[in-house]
């Protein structure tokens, strides 16, 4: 499960509204901190990352994160010595990304298309979604990096879900602390911010991107989304979907990238909180897709890998390539993989219900610049 930085924020009113009296909240001021916060409120962060595996093992991950409001973006990474190897910025809907390898420079760009957050798959359901899938209760208050905070559990209604308690700054709205945990109640992942500025002078030249000019190559570019006609006519092959969705799941968003000079086509569920991405392209050569790192299990003509928090699956299936990422439980991405079939477009394009209907913010809160990129370590 990912971190939806935004999405906390406005579940949180509804949250912070019920215990208002009780802590002298106004309700309608904390309604509009948490709206306006990524367009109202500028800072400078780091965040840490920790991924927790049944082995006892623990992978973490740092980043050092700029935000300018409203729509200015900018996330440093280190390596072990402290030395960065990568950056992005984001100015609106256009994202730079430099990589270093040795004593080389490697630049890309893609123009994000329908958002301007850095994860392409920060758009999440509406409140009433959530609640019917997830049991939201206020679990007290705490204070963190000095700061007063509002602390909010998410309970899942069903089984093999994870259960998400996150921290929000009251001043500001932000999300700066969650915790995950399984089915078990074991911890398998938290997020947490151990600097923290607000408003700090910000240099422009740390967005500026005349270094990429001449540099930087095209990737995952979007270049259609909306209906299955329409993602269809661009992809340019016949498309499968899945018979078998796990309860609460809804498809939320349709679309097709430009993947390596190669059309992508990305299907992402939602319950509410946690979500689940299918992507299909024509399967060429085994060599040219590249694997995750490790041994997969088999599950019949379906490869896991698992990843502590979530899960990557691949299928070979009518002449296509289908990767699954996701955080249920392996036999349901299984039985979901193995139950594709092909779509009918004219039957299939049936609009997601209006009450479901995508709430992002620009800027996207405080944590989500930092999970483009380990989302993007995930693929």
């Amino acid at each position: 499960m990912r971190l939806r930085p935004v999405f906390l924020c406005f579940v949180t009113t509804a949250c912070i509204a019920m215990i208002a009296p009780a802590r002298g909240v106004d309700p309608d001021i904390t309604y509009q901190k948490i709206m306006e916060a990524p367009a109202q409120v500028s800072y400078r962060a780091s965040l840490t990352k920790q991924r927790f595996s049944a082995d006892g093992d623990t992978a973490r991950y740092v980043q050092i994160i700029t935000h300018q409001r409203p729509d200015r973006d900018r996330i440093d990474i280190p390596d072990a010595e402290g030395r960065i190897r990568e950056t992005i910025i984001r100015v609106d809907h256009d994202i730079y990304r430099r990589t270093a390898s040795g004593d080389s420079l490697f630049y890309s760009h893609r123009r994000q298309s329908n958002s301007n957050v850095l994860d392409m798959n920060l758009e999440f359901s509406s409140l009433d979604l959530l609640q019917t899938n997830y049991e939201l209760e206020i679990a007290g208050a705490d204070r963190l990096l000095d700061r007063p905070v509002a602390v909010l559990a998410f309970k899942p209604r069903h089984p093999g879900r994870m259960t998400m308690t996150a921290w929000i700054d009251e001043e500001t709205g932000l999300v700066m602390r969650t915790e995950e945990r399984n089915e078990a109640g074991v911890l398998v992942e938290e997020v947490f911010l151990t600097e923290f500025e607000q408003d700090p002078r910000i240099s422009p030249e740390i967005f500026d991107t005349e270094e990429w000019a001449g540099k930087s190559v095209e990737i995952n570019q979007v270049i259609a989304c909306g209906s299955i006609s329409e993602v269809q006519k661009e992809a340019d092959f016949k498309l499968n979907a899945p018979v078998y969705v796990p309860p609460g799941f809804i498809l939320q968003q349709r679309r097709v990238m430009q993947h390596h000079g190669q059309p992508l086509v990305h299907f992402m569920y939602s319950d509410g909180l946690s979500r689940i991405s299918l992507f299909q392209r024509i399967a060429s050569s085994e060599t040219s897709h590249r694997s995750p790192r490790g041994t997969p299990e088999l599950h019949g003509d379906v490869r896991v890998w698992e990843r502590g928090p979530y899960s990557i699956l691949r299928r070979h299936y009518d002449g296509k390539l289908f990767t699954l990422i996701g955080d249920v439980a392996i036999s349901e991405s299984v039985e979901l993989l193995t139950s594709l079939c092909t779509i009918n477009p004219a039957v299939a394009a049936s609009p997601v219900p209006a009450g479901y209907t995508s709430w992002i913010g620009a800027g996207a809160g405080l944590l989500a610049v930092g999970l483009w990129i380990l989302w993007r370590r995930r693929m």
